[in-house]
């Protein structure tokens, strides 16, 4: 399965900017969504939701927000990404744009777990890829 969750998730994310739906159908109901690894400040969101919530909110501060996924690694029953996000901060008409890691776990197709990280070498090390 994981080739499939790779090119699933990458087919997500290139429409997630614009049209979520995609991305959000391959959450598991015990998902866990967790930011703690890029954004200390951020919490950990549990279930669909919840991870909607935080995306709508995330994506709702900026105008012309866009989001890439520009590597995606297969680590088995995950898929490492560089994900690459940049948009307008509305108010401020502030360019923002933000280069992040992030492991995807699946289970049986879907998505049970994500954890963003700083940088490529925290990221292959948490999904056991590591030197």
């Amino acid at each position: 399965m994981s080739r499939e969750n790779v090119e699933a998730l990458d087919r997500a994310l290139a429409s997630a900017a614009t049209d979520p739906s995609a991305l959000f159908a391959m959450l598991d109901e015990e998902v866990e969504w967790d930011y703690v690894g890029a954004f200390p400040e951020s919490t950990t969101y549990h279930g669909p939701g919840q991870v909607r919530e935080f995306f709508g909110a995330w994506t709702g501060a900026f105008d012309d927000f866009g989001i890439a996924a520009e590597e995606l690694i297969d680590a088995g029953d995950s898929v490492v990404v560089r994900l690459r996000q940049w948009g307008r901060g509305k108010g401020t008409g502030a360019s923002v744009e933000n280069l992040t890691w992030q492991v995807l776990t699946f289970r049986d197709g879907k998505i049970v777990r994500c954890r963003g990280y700083d940088d490529r070498a925290e990221a292959l090390e948490a999904a056991g890829l590591g030197e």
